[in-house]
């Protein structure tokens, strides 16, 4: 009876094991379908400046929308970025910008539809990093 008990226990132990080892990703392959990817080389990248530049100028005319009258932002560039493909294409970037004459840095999450005719661009968040 205990030798059975202790048989059926190793079996299982073997059986998730295996699958463990068929259901963990090569240390090559970060890449979690619907997972956050790095953007590389992204102070090079210009369609990745252009979107930043995006980011800053939506932020900064719903400031303007909704009766805020304080400094705009002045985009300097963005320093990160990371995608994710959802029903789209949406980018976390890592900005910096100018506000009151001083440097500061800011996320924000930009969402472009590829499918469409002009390729919509959405800002969904703007935000200081504190």
């Amino acid at each position: 009876m205990v030798k059975n008990n202790l048989k059926n226990l190793a079996l299982s132990f073997l059986a998730i094991t295996l699958l463990l080892i068929v259901f963990t990703p090569v240390n090559g392959c970060r890449n979690i379908m619907g997972g956050r990817t790095p953007v590389e080389d992204v102070e090079n990248d210009k369609a990745m400046q252009a979107l930043g530049r995006f980011a800053v100028e939506e932020h900064n005319k719903n400031q303007e929308n909704d009766g805020d009258t304080s400094d705009q932002i002045k985009f300097s560039q963005v320093v990160g970025a990371e995608k994710q493909i959802v029903s789209g294409i949406k980018y976390f970037l890592t900005v910096e910008g100018i506000e009151n004459g001083k440097s500061r840095m800011f996320d924000s999450i930009v969402l472009i539809k590829p499918w469409s005719k002009s390729e919509d661009k959405q800002l969904i968040s703007f935000s200081p990093i504190q």
